[in-house]
């Protein structure tokens, strides 16, 4: 991006890295997140979430777990978007205890469970034979119905 003529800002930025976390190249993604950072502009929660988020696809959870310690050293708190991917990330891999102990992290900060991530952890606590801890988390999905966060959660605020 230094060959444009006018600076990028970071809306580019951000466009740029999930523009390559989408192509799953990697190495150019963190190119760019390390060329945002010498250009003095600070990464925010969309910066941070579009990282995690393309880490996860590429099955790299080391880096998720990177970029998440970065980021709360920064002073971002995960929102429920970083629940999100972090929660199936890790129950896809059968680290449900993992999953689980974000899901209470994200409960204790107060943050709304969507029913995504509910159906994640049932479904993930299903494949490795929790079935009796996944019937107590669809009971308390089936009783919070009302209070669960829905699609329209999930779609970014204006900036």
């Amino acid at each position: 991006m230094k060959s444009l003529k006018s600076k990028p800002d970071l809306i580019t930025y951000n466009t740029v890295l999930g523009i390559l976390g989408r192509a799953g190249r990697a190495n150019e993604m963190l190119h760019e997140f390390a060329s945002m950072k010498q250009a003095n502009i600070i990464p925010d929660i969309i910066a941070y979430n579009t990282l995690l988020n393309s880490f996860r696809k590429l099955g790299n959870l080391d880096m998720c777990l990177v970029f998440l310690k970065e980021m709360e050293e920064r002073g971002f708190e995960p929102d429920l978007q970083t629940y999100f991917v972090l929660i199936e990330s890790f129950g896809r891999t059968g680290n449900v205890e993992e999953s689980l102990r974000l899901f209470a992290d994200m409960k204790h900060r107060h943050i709304r469970p969507s029913i995504y991530i509910y159906r994640s952890l049932i479904n993930n606590l299903n494949k490795m034979g929790k079935s009796e801890l996944a019937s107590t988390l669809l009971e308390e999905m089936t009783a919070s119905l009302a209070d669960l966060v829905g699609p329209k959660d999930f779609r970014r605020k204006h900036r």
